[in-house]
Parts: structure tokens; sequence; C-alpha cells
């Protein structure tokens, strides 16, 4: 189930044309997003049920065949740190916002 607030994907764009796409999905999503204006994210893991970003859902689907790619984010405007240092240890080679 996705996200109240923001749905969020990650596309892995490999060289060789296959790709990947992650989302930001939740096991409990709500009608309405429970955080406050400035709080952090902690209510979309505890609340929510959300495990990982798109990002990781993204490496999780790519595997070790991630290596290479470029990762293409749509609906956010930013790749957190925790997940820019996954997608760079993955073999991620560049990042990028969706036009």
């Amino acid at each position: 189930m996705t996200c109240a607030k923001t749905r969020v994907f990650v596309t892995l764009q490999h060289p060789d044309g296959r790709t990947w796409r992650g989302e930001n999905w939740c096991r409990n999503p709500q009608p309405a997003c429970p955080r406050e204006p400035g709080e952090d994210y902690t209510k979309c893991q505890t609340i929510c049920g959300q495990d990982h970003h798109a990002e990781m859902d993204a490496l999780r689907l790519a595997g070790r065949d991630a290596k290479g790619s470029t990762a293409v984010l749509e609906g956010h405007t930013y790749f957190c740190r925790t997940c820019q240092h996954a997608l760079f240890d993955a073999g991620v080679t560049s990042l990028q916002r969706a036009a």
C-alpha cells in the first residue's frame, strides 16, 4: 500500500536497459499522514509500517545487478544521506531527479 503523504519512486536504470522500480510502500497505510509539520520520519516506521525508502526497495529488487546503474528519484526533492550511501555502496554510479 502507498504512503498517504507522498508516493516516492526510485528507478535504477542499468546501461544494458534493465530497470528496477522501488516505492516507499507501507504495511499499515493511514488515510492521512500522522506526522506533524517539522516531525522526522519516525512515525513512518512506527505507525505506517514503512520498512524502508524507495531507494532501498529498488536495491532489494536489483540485488547485485544494481552495480553500474543510475538512480532516478520521482516524488521527492532529494536522496537522504542513508540512501545515498546505500546506493553508492551497491555500485550505483549516479543519482538524478526525474524531470
